[in-house]
């Protein structure tokens, strides 16, 4: 009996398989199908990757830039940079700005 249950899990088994199989072949052959390499977008992508794919001191240069970006725009901002509007309207930041647009147009 015990044999029995044990030959159904496997067979079970066997059949899921051979559906993932044949899955991944349907997905395979969908993958290897030619892309149109004449297209504006492929040609860009292509002359983008193969760039960074091969540049060396470019990628060390490129983490020197994203890492002053961040620095500039998250750390720069939030201690040098007040919220100026949120001080000063208390509330009402358009009114607060249209008084101060028709004050200074006097």
């Amino acid at each position: 009996m015990f044999f029995h249950e044990i030959t159904k899990i496997f067979a079970v088994l066997y059949l899921i398989y051979l559906e993932v199989i044949n899955k991944n072949l349907i997905f395979a052959t969908y993958l290897r199908q030619p892309m149109n390499k004449d297209s504006f977008l492929h040609k860009a992508f292509d002359l983008y990757y193969d760039g960074f794919r091969s540049m060396r001191l470019g990628k060390t240069l490129w983490a020197i830039i994203l890492i002053k970006l961040v620095i500039i725009f998250a750390i720069l901002k939030v201690f040098f940079f007040p919220n100026f509007l949120k001080e000063h309207a208390q509330g009402d930041e358009s009114g607060y700005v249209a008084n101060e647009l028709l004050d200074r147009a006097k």
